[in-house]
């Protein structure tokens, strides 16, 4: 064996156990690869090479256990993880009183902790136990009743009053298939329907289709049940087939839904298919059609705040601000159809959409000169500046550029739209107080569902503390926190002259879910009613280098271009996700909890939108993805690339603000229809967005706006790759 081989070997069994948890498991699976590779060896080393990089690739399976992941879901203890392996162990020699008293020990508090799947995902302790005793032969669920009917039945008969709830989660988790399982499965699924609780509703009653087959109770009831949670849920891929089943299996059979008996099929018709109320147009910009511009157009009203920043400077000041990387900022924006809310650098104005004038303002802008003069300003992040329109509020995330500390947080703070008076900011309400805001807040309805973090001086031991908050935007009011995980802080770089951008967890609301990519290696899903925490999907992502803390690099290199953090983008029924360090895109089942494929991808891609089958991914350059075969179908490189800012993503068309104006894209070919020059020279790209009446290009000196003119011929010439008016680009621009 060579010494290059010899030392491959060692690196390979090394990330093997690094792959696997800590302690005796890791321990055993390294003395059985290497007993294997010694045995592998005698069929000669290609095929023991072969073999090796096939352990590597089980090992690069991400796992909550890693000591390097950036984040990790609360985990369960390692006397937990000891009892389900001892399980497993048991329970294939057929020793099942030894397998039952392993798992009998588990605490009941360690239920709602979380545990690594084989898949990738992350799940519940109490879902694991139940999928081990699921998996049992028949031999073995005849053996665990006789071991635990008993204490189970007893149990259910204390599971009234106060105590009905607690009593009914413990015999769910743990006692599940027991003779009484699945009455209390079914009763707990009635107590979690009525509060609101619709996917852990759904959990119970699929259980007992799934995994109780000798079960008494009514399938059809259970069937329907299980139906109108997942319904409530948003879970419609899931409540068809289960609809396609009940009209198979249960046809005719009567069910009863709060007192009154009806045919299974026609209850779920009725209820099923009740029509959505339909959103008009105007509510809804991206359903009006396609800004039509001309290949150089001229807006039709400009806010030239950047102007407004630099009045009355000196020229050495002058000369200093356009030095100053938050010169470059682009300002977060926000509009509620008749007036357009800017953040810039915690500075807030409203602009009326309609003349372009300037209706409020925070403060006025030349105070930035005093606070940009200040070195901690280059330690900021602008584009964690944000601002979200609810109703008749506005929430914001600010941080006063003059702050001295380094460590100060990003505070939310809420507004009247009307007139920017300030109602409250988080810093004055307890539940928020110790939180740092990050990540742009996601608005649903009457609430507002934000991200925060603890200080590391609040958890010196573990870490800050990653929390998900529902927010009444009125008052302030924390409708639920939920816990998210515990981060692993990492090494913040900053080069001379460049303020320091990570990046931002992202949140989407779908069905009865919100979802958040943290950026750090998981995905997760959390109940949108209640909070709860559903499940993680761990993918791949650099790993923690050093303990944390700032290294600043005097160097005046310019280092590489930060790619913005994408949002997940759903895609015919799948969540594709793409961490802002990872170099692979996966397509997940967010209703089935399952991988339906991923792929690798450049580090630099980041998620932008969706149009017809396909994943339009920004960075380096704009690219269409086809989900189906996972085949790259276009690419092109715009000036400056697409590493941020937000293009307008349409089964039409693609717009996206650079450096040398907007240029419109076809969304199937990729090829550039034409270029809009536009009013606003000398900007660094930047935002588009759409409404009723206007493109508003926002960059880091101006906010354009530019008529749509949805005019049908206008249109028609628009989209016509033949027409005399579609512009192409120059070989430069390419």
């Amino acid at each position: 064996m060579t010494r290059r081989f010899r030392q491959g070997w060692v690196r390979s069994v090394d990330r093997f156990r690094n792959g696997l948890p800590s302690g005796r498991t890791a321990r055993g699976w390294a003395v059985a690869a290497a007993g294997l590779f010694a045995l592998l060896l005698a069929s000669g080393p290609e095929t023991a090479i072969g073999q090796v990089m096939m352990m590597e690739l089980v090992a690069a399976q991400p796992s909550n256990e890693e000591p390097g992941r950036p984040i990790q879901l609360p985990p369960a203890s390692t006397e937990v993880k000891e009892a389900l392996d001892d399980f497993e162990r048991f329970a294939r020699r057929s020793a099942w009183e030894r397998a039952f008293k392993a798992l009998d020990g588990i605490p009941d508090e360690q239920n709602e902790r979380f545990v690594d799947r084989d898949d990738g995902f992350i799940i519940r302790v109490s879902e694991r136990r139940r999928g081990l005793l699921a998996s049992l032969p028949p031999e073995g669920r005849e053996a665990y009743r006789l071991f635990a009917d008993a204490e189970a039945q007893r149990l259910l008969d204390l599971a009234v009053g106060e105590q009905e709830e607690e009593t009914l989660e413990r015999l769910f988790a743990s006692s599940f298939l027991t003779s009484s399982g699945d009455d209390a499965a079914d009763r707990l699924g009635d107590l979690r329907f009525q509060q609101g609780r619709f996917d852990r509703a759904a959990e119970c009653w699929l259980a007992i289709l799934r995994d109780y087959p000798d079960s008494d109770l009514p399938p059809a009831q259970i069937a329907v049940k299980a139906a109108l949670a997942l319904h409530r849920a948003g879970r419609a891929s899931e409540v068809e087939e289960l609809r396609r089943d009940i009209e198979g299996r249960y046809a005719g059979e009567e069910v009863v839904i709060a007192g009154s008996p009806e045919e299974a099929e026609t209850f779920l018709d009725r209820v099923l298919d009740e029509p959505e109320p339909e959103d008009s147009a105007s509510a809804d910009p991206s359903k009006k059609p396609a800004p039509v511009l001309g290949a150089t157009e001229a807006a039709a009203w400009q806010v030239r705040f950047g102007d407004s920043v630099v009045a009355g400077m000196t020229e050495q000041e002058q000369q200093q601000w356009r030095v100053n990387p938050l010169s470059l900022t682009v300002p977060g924006t926000a509009t509620d159809g008749s007036r357009l809310f800017v953040n810039y650098l915690s500075y807030l104005f409203a602009v009326d959409l309609t003349t372009g004038k300037m209706l409020w303002r925070s403060a006025p802008f030349h105070d930035l000169n005093t606070a940009v003069s200040q070195n901690q300003g280059r330690m900021i992040d602008p584009s964690r500046y944000l601002v979200v329109a609810v109703g008749d509020r506005l929430l914001s995330l600010e941080r006063d550029l003059r702050d001295q500390n380094y460590n100060a947080p990003f505070r939310l703070v809420c507004r009247r739209s009307d007139s920017g008076d300030v109602v409250w900011q988080s810093t004055d309400l307890s539940e928020l107080a110790g939180l740092d805001l990050i990540g742009p807040p996601l608005p649903v309805g009457d609430r507002v569902f934000v991200v925060g973090r603890t200080f590391m001086n609040q958890q010196p031991q573990q870490g800050p503390g990653l929390f998900v908050l529902a927010i009444q935007p009125s008052h302030g009011k924390v409708l639920w926190k939920a816990e998210v995980g515990t981060l692993r802080q990492d090494q913040q770089r900053y080069y001379y002259g460049v303020p320091f951008q990570e990046a931002q967890p992202q949140l989407v609301h779908r069905g009865g879910a919100v979802f958040l990519d943290t950026h750090a290696g998981v995905l997760v899903r959390l109940d949108a009613e209640t909070g709860d925490l559903a499940w993680g999907y761990a993918y791949e992502t650099d790993p923690v280098s050093g303990s944390g803390g700032r290294v600043f690099v005097s160097s005046n290199r310019i280092p590489d271009p930060v790619t913005a953090a994408g949002r997940p983008v759903e895609v015919d029924g799948a969540l594709l996700v793409k961490g802002a360090k990872s170099g692979r895109i996966a397509a997940i089942d967010p209703d089935r909890m399952t991988l339906r494929w991923d792929r690798p991808m450049a580090r630099s891609a980041r998620l932008l939108g969706a149009v017809e089958g396909s994943v339009i991914l920004g960075g380096p350059e704009v690219d269409a993805l086809d989900v189906d075969s996972r085949r790259l179908e276009w690419s092109i490189r715009l000036p400056g690339g697409s590493y941020d800012g937000r293009p307008i993503i349409r089964n039409d068309g693609i717009w996206h603000l650079t450096p040398r104006g907007i240029f419109e894209l076809d969304s199937q070919t990729g090829r550039v229809r034409r270029i809009v020059r536009g009013d606003d020279t000398g900007s660094i790209g930047g935002d588009l967005l759409l409404t009723d009446c206007w493109l508003l290009a926002v960059s880091n000196r101006t906010i354009s706006a530019y008529e749509r003119r949805p005019g049908e011929d206008d249109l028609d010439s628009n989209l016509n790759p033949n027409s005399d008016d579609a512009q192409t680009t120059d070989e430069g621009e390419q």
